[in-house]
């Protein structure tokens, strides 16, 4: 009778420390699985930043290039565009504008114009956009 006792407390002990054990590889598993989940959140903040960031940037890029066909051909200078402008609309931002004579062209009334907008952005979220167009002198 004794024996049996002694067998049966031994028993009950080494389920309860059989379950603190699985307890602990339980939350351990947890842990590491929260852990994955709440990166694919960081990673998936930070890319719809940087989509909201290229939107607004491929934006005012496109929105500088109607303001210079507006402009037309001749109405085309560095005074009234600058080489380089300032983006407040993203953080930091810094907008470029080149002009060239579009190649190929068999005259000089043809502009390839090129806007870019760049910004940092912090958190990993910094980018570049950058349109390309061709305005012609119709006249």
């Amino acid at each position: 009778m004794r024996s049996y006792r002694r067998s049966m407390r031994r028993s009950s002990v080494s389920r309860r420390g059989l379950t603190l054990i699985e307890l602990m590889v339980t939350v351990s598993l947890l842990a590491i699985g929260l852990v994955g989940v709440s990166s694919m959140f960081i990673v998936g903040y930070r890319t719809q930043l940087h989509a909201h960031y290229a939107s607004v940037g491929a934006d005012l890029a496109a929105k500088k290039i109607e303001r210079m066909r507006a402009a037309g051909f001749n109405g085309i200078d560095s005074t009234q565009f600058p080489p380089s402008f300032a983006v407040t609309e993203l953080p930091g931002g810094q907008g470029s504008l080149t002009f060239q004579p579009f190649p190929g062209a068999s005259s000089q009334n043809q502009l390839l114009v090129t806007v870019a907008v760049a910004w940092a952005g912090g958190r990993g979220v910094a980018g570049r956009v950058e349109l390309n167009s061709i305005i012609s002198n119709h006249g």
